[in-house]
């Protein structure tokens, strides 16, 4: 049996199969950006993906391992997000309240790019585990409803109000950016952020996952703190 466990580095990374066999690729996305100043919000946990591809001897593939989302220590402050698809933050300083970016996704795929460069080359990609939305906290008085904990990632939808699906989302292998509020998740379809949807949150919404490129599969939504993870495995 052989392992393989590529770490988090901000790019794409390879995997050259060392012999002909079934392989294990399990895949987990990151989480959102957390908040912790008025009260403590979490950004969404990524998702975990999971299934079985058979791999020829020297058979090249790519991983890119999802980057966590960030969380505001100022109120108006722009926020990065997550590599492979994490929605950015732009600050605003006409409000009051701290905002986070969305979690990247990561994906295994037999051609190089990010996840959302591949929406017309979809069938090139084996496995996606969702990214985790933006948490969102504030110090003013609107509403209740529009803080909280970030959407989870993956899942064959995204969590939130407005996660990810297997055919929508905010966009192909993409989260929502947003100005002065809280950001989506990567995905096989980015979730929308706090104020994209039909219906205003502020928290972001977490991306899906996706399963139909391997052999049985399964994935799971909201499991993976911090960066991705990825791990392939030959089977016995």
């Amino acid at each position: 049996m052989f392992d393989y466990f590529p770490p988090h580095t901000g790019s794409v990374q390879q995997f050259v199969a060392p012999k002909d066999g079934t392989y294990k690729l399990e895949v987990w996305g990151a989480q959102g950006g957390s908040t912790s100043i008025s009260a403590s919000y979490i950004g969404g946990l990524g998702g975990y993906s999971y299934g079985n591809s058979f791999l020829s001897k020297d058979k090249l593939i790519y991983i890119y391992i999802g980057g966590a989302g960030v969380g505001a220590t100022d109120m108006y402050q722009s926020l990065t997000g997550g590599y492979n698809g994490g929605g950015n933050v732009t600050g605003n300083n006409s409000v009051n309240h701290y905002t986070s970016s969305g979690g990247g996704a990561t994906h295994i795929a037999t051609v190089p790019g990010l996840l959302s460069i591949l929406n017309s080359n979809r069938s090139a990609v084996y496995i996606v585990a969702g990214g985790g939305g933006g948490a969102r906290d504030q110090i003013n008085l609107e509403p209740e409803s529009r803080h909280g904990n970030g959407g989870s990632g993956g899942g064959l939808s995204g969590g939130g109000a407005h996660g990810g699906t297997q055919s929508t989302g905010y966009s192909f292998g993409i989260g929502q950016s947003v100005i002065g509020d809280s950001a989506g998740g990567g995905g096989w379809y980015g979730g929308y952020s706090g104020s994209g949807g039909s219906t205003y949150v502020g928290y972001g919404s977490g991306g899906s996952g996706y399963i139909d490129g391997v052999s049985n599969g399964g994935t799971s939504s909201g499991i993976r703190t911090g960066n991705g993870y990825a791990i392939i495995t030959l089977l016995p």
